[in-house]
C-alpha cells in the first residue's frame, strides 16, 4: 500500500514525514480540538456543518488556526485526493500548538493543524453488524458542563480510553456512560437512541449533539417515526423495544444486550429481533441516500 499522506501545518506530507513537536500543547495537555467526517462513494458526508462544529469548539478554546473554514474543507478534500480514497474516515486536528516559553500563556501561541484520511472505519465488526452489540454501563461518567461542556470535541479522551478498556476486558463491545444524576448520556464514540411504541427517544442533555444523531431524527421524520428527546435511565433502555447507536463511524448499530439485559425481550414472545424494524428502516435509509450522495461535497476536483 502507498503511504498514507497527511496535511500537517499547510503541507501534504507522507507519513514518515508527518511529525509535530513533543512540546506541542495537544501533546503534552490534550489542549487541542477535533471533528471526525466520513466519505463514501466519493462524497463527504456533512462536510459544512462539521466544519461549522469545529469552529464553535475553535471559537469556545480560543484556538487560532490561520485556516478559513474554506481552507479546511480545500485541505480535507485535497487529503482525501492524495489518498485516492472513495470511501474514508477523516480527522481534522487543530492544537494550541508548541508554547512561546517553558511557562506557557495559552493567549500566545500558534496553531497546529493536521488533516488525516484512512479507509472508512466501521465502530463494529461484522458480526456485531449484523447480530448487534453488546454494551456495558460504565461505572465511569462523561464530562459535565461543569468541568468541560461534552460539546467541546477535544483531544482530552483519557475518560473515553479507560471506559473502553474496563468494557473490553469485561467482555463487551462498547459502552454507554451515564449522567451525574443517573441519567443515559452517550458511548465514548456515539450517540444513542431507542425505540418504544412505535417512538424514536434519544438523550438530550450532557451529550455532544452528534451531527448523525441529527441525521437520524432527520431521517425519522421522513418516514413519519415520532421523535423526543427525554431524560433516560438504564431501566428504560433496559425495556426498550429496541436501541441503537449512531455515530460518523457506521451510521446505526443495533443493541442486542445492555449489562446483560436481552434487549427486545419484553416486546413479545420468541426472540427479539435484532436489528429490530425501525433500526433497520432507519440505517436502510441512512445508506440509500448515503449512496446517492445526500448532503454530500464530491471529493473530485471540479
Amino acid at each position: 500500500m502507498a503511504e498514507p499522506i497527511l496535511f500537517v501545518n499547510g503541507e501534504y506530507r507522507p507519513l514518515s514525514q508527518a511529525s509535530v513537536s513533543v512540546l506541542d500543547q495537544g501533546f503534552l495537555l490534550g489542549d487541542g480540538i477535533f471533528d471526525v467526517v466520513s466519505a463514501w462513494q466519493g462524497h463527504v458526508f456533512k462536510l459544512d456543518q462539521h466544519v461549522d462544529r469545529f469552529f464553535q469548539s475553535l471559537q469556545a478554546t480560543g484556538i487560532r488556526p490561520r485556516l478559513t473554514k474554506g481552507d479546511w474543507k480545500e485541505a480535507i478534500l485535497e487529503t482525501v485526493r492524495r489518498n485516492d480514497l472513495q470511501d474514508a474516515s477523516i480527522r481534522f486536528i487543530a492544537t494550541r500548538g508548541v508554547p512561546q516559553g517553558i511557562i506557557a500563556d495559552p493567549r500566545h501561541h500558534e496553531a497546529t493543524t493536521i488533516v488525516w484520511a484512512a479507509p472508512y472505519i466501521f465502530l463494529a465488526d461484522d458480526e456485531g453488524r449484523r447480530r448487534g452489540i453488546r454494551l456495558m454501563l460504565s461505572s465511569l461518567r462523561g464530562f459535565t458542563p461543569d468541568t468541560l461542556d461534552p460539546r467541546y470535541k477535544s483531544l482530552d479522551r483519557l475518560h473515553f480510553q479507560l471506559a473502553r478498556l474496563e468494557a473490553v476486558d469485561a467482555g463487551y463491545d462498547d459502552l454507554l456512560w451515564l449522567t451525574r444524576d443517573g441519567y443515559v448520556a452517550e458511548g465514548p464514540a456515539s450517540n444513542v437512541f431507542m425505540v418504544t411504541g412505535g417512538t424514536l427517544v434519544t438523550p438530550g442533555r450532557e451529550i455532544l449533539r452528534g451531527i448523525t444523531r441529527q441525521t437520524f431524527i432527520e431521517l425519522a421524520a421522513e418516514l413519519d417515526i415520532p421523535v423526543r428527546e427525554a431524560d433516560l435511565t438504564p431501566y428504560d433502555l433496559f425495556n426498550a423495544d429496541e436501541v441503537f447507536t449512531c455515530s460518523t463511524a457506521g451510521g446505526a448499530l443495533a443493541v442486542r444486550e445492555i449489562a446483560g439485559r436481552t434487549i427486545g425481550a419484553n416486546a413479545g414472545a420468541g426472540t427479539p429481533q435484532v436489528p429490530g424494524p425501525i433500526t433497520r428502516a432507519l440505517d436502510e435509509l441512512y445508506w440509500r441516500k448515503r449512496e446517492a450522495g445526500w448532503h454530500g461535497t464530491a471529493i473530485s476536483a471540479g
